[in-house]
């Protein structure tokens, strides 16, 4: 693995940004099209596995009447970049969900690691894998 250069730096936070204004502004299915058609996500917490972006968007559909009356903000940052030989990217951040009522009330949700790899697809960065740990504290 090797570091990667600012400009892919800057390209993949852009990635993100985008990424997660889909998944916020609840469209589900831009938000699916950000991941590869085999692209599976980890929810290791739950020990659930979504497999395939079918998967993925019926997953998200069944949680959707949770986050009608809301409006949801996903705060990532911290992120680690490396990239493989293959060309691939490994990217590990931590990520903040806020959910804010009609009154203006936010809650916070958990905490999470996330882990991705990215790679392009007909020239575009697509999210291959997402591993995502809710963060708790170390046993004693």
């Amino acid at each position: 693995m090797a570091a990667v250069s600012t400009e892919l730096y800057v390209e993949v936070l852009r990635f993100y940004a985008g990424q997660m204004a889909l998944l916020d502004s609840l469209d589900l299915d831009g938000y699916a099209d950000t991941f590869t058609e085999d692209g599976v996500t980890h929810h290791v917490h739950r020990g659930q596995k979504l497999e395939g972006r079918g998967a993925l968007l019926e997953h998200a559909r069944a949680a959707l009447p949770r986050y009608r009356e809301v409006v949801v903000r996903h705060w990532n940052d911290n992120y680690r970049m490396e990239q493989a030989e293959d060309g691939s990217l490994t990217v590990a951040y931590g990520s903040l969900v806020t959910l804010t009522d009609k009154e203006g009330q936010v809650r916070f949700e958990s905490t999470y690691a996330v882990t991705d790899v990215l790679v392009r697809v007909d020239g575009r960065l697509r999210t291959r894998s997402r591993t995502l740990l809710r963060d708790r504290p170390a046993a004693a």
